[in-house]
């Protein structure tokens, strides 16, 4: 859980990842690899979906929620 920010990435929060405004949708706690925890992100809209992990970037463009929780072996 990111702690040690301005912004507040709290479910349902916009933040600022880059130039981009999102809405944070869910935390995902990713234990045993070592990595920061994972947030599920949307766009306003609610129609393209990202998987941010901190230190380790943005990916994006995925149709689902389902599908960005699926991509935890992506980075």
């Amino acid at each position: 859980m990111i702690t040690k920010s301005k912004q507040a990435w709290a479910v349902g929060e916009m933040v600022k990842v880059g130039f981009m405004s999102l809405r944070v949708m869910a935390a995902q706690a990713t234990p045993g690899d070592y990595k920061p925890d994972a947030y599920i992100l949307a766009n306003a809209k609610a129609d393209k979906f990202y998987r941010f992990v901190p230190h380790n970037g943005l990916e994006g463009g995925f149709k689902t929620m389902k599908e960005a929780f699926d991509a935890v072996n992506s980075f």
